[in-house]
């Protein structure tokens, strides 16, 4: 009788342990380089929290923040590999990648943040989204646009105030042509290694949006913040194209859904935190500028052939973004 209590009792525990197992099938890690304030967490935690309610725990995730997995570049290079499954970057942060996505950083490319969502979300988007999986990722949608603006250690109130000025831009050849034709010193740098160097003056300015510029705290080490709106630069919830086809067709539209979700609530998170960004930059005795555009707009366009030049498909999207923008 002993034997057999035994014999049950250990048969229970192996089906409970197989029962677990089978449940949890797929391992989701997600990373991203902002903070664990940043739109980007709010998406990839609300998508976390869909996913495993709605998948009865099939798929469990993992979100790392902050860079923890690296810099956008090596998180993209591990979302191609499979060694992460996917996550938070931005558009242009792919255009290394990604050819067709220079386009992203053509520098006055949408009049507004509003006129970037619009062509992002129709049929132009989701061609563009499809480019990923030529390069081992799939794109499940685009999310926040942050429009950039120059954060800085002296007052920039008009196009000549650019001249040699040292600005951290992006990583990405779009970004350094087009901060180049602004007549800038454009200095390419990892986001993790910005704050020093803006401490160490090793750069006079920085480009960024205002909800990062205050999660970040960059208006601690900055005296002015000109409203410039180079770029309304797209972000993108990437994952790993081997993840994606081994999941089931019942995941896969499980995961498709909750991205959308969750890319929907993370926008209104984020645009909630831009326009508090601007005024706790106020607050705290930073100078906001509006200048004058026009000769903004004139300078950086000529950028524009040199950012596509040998790149048809970059070319490609240009022209069914102004022919959808009416130009």
């Amino acid at each position: 009788m002993r034997n057999f209590k035994s014999l049950t009792a250990t048969t229970a525990l192996v089906l409970a342990l197989t029962t677990q197992a089978n449940a949890q099938e797929h391992q989701m890690t997600l990373a991203h380089v902002l903070s664990d304030q940043s739109p980007y967490q709010v998406i990839l935690e609300e998508f976390k929290t869909l996913i495993e309610d709605r998948s009865e725990g099939r798929i469990a995730v993992e979100v790392q923040c902050c860079g923890q997995a690296g810099n956008e570049t090596r998180a993209i290079q591990s979302f191609r590999t499979g060694i992460l499954t996917g996550g938070m970057v931005g558009g242009s942060s792919l255009e290394t990648v990604v050819p067709a996505y220079r386009v992203l950083s053509l520098p006055y490319l949408f009049d507004s943040k509003q006129q970037a969502y619009d062509v992002l979300q129709s049929d132009i988007g989701t061609e563009m989204l499809s480019k990923l999986e030529e390069f081992d990722m799939m794109g499940l949608g685009f999310g926040s646009i942050y429009e950039r603006s120059i954060a800085s250690t002296v007052p920039i109130t008009s196009v000549d105030d650019m001249a040699g000025l040292k600005i951290r831009v992006l990583p990405t050849p779009g970004f350094v042509e087009a901060y180049n034709s602004l007549g800038t010193q454009p200095t390419p740098m990892a986001y993790g290694e910005v704050f020093m160097a803006m401490q160490n003056q090793v750069v006079d300015a920085l480009e960024i949006s205002p909800d990062a510029y205050v999660a970040d705290r960059f208006h601690e080490a900055t005296t002015d913040f000109t409203l410039t709106n180079t770029h309304q630069s797209t972000t993108i919830f990437v994952l790993s194209r081997s993840f994606w086809e081994g999941l089931p067709e019942d995941l896969q539209t499980m995961v498709q859904d909750a991205a959308a979700e969750a890319i929907a609530a993370g926008i209104l998170v984020h645009d909630e935190l831009a326009d508090a960004g601007l005024e706790t930059a106020r607050a705290a005795g930073v100078t906001i500028h509006e200048p004058d555009l026009a000769p903004f707009m004139e300078k950086a366009r000529m950028s524009w052939p040199v950012i596509l030049d040998g790149h048809d498909d970059a070319a490609g999207f240009l022209t069914q973004i102004e022919a959808s923008l009416g130009r």
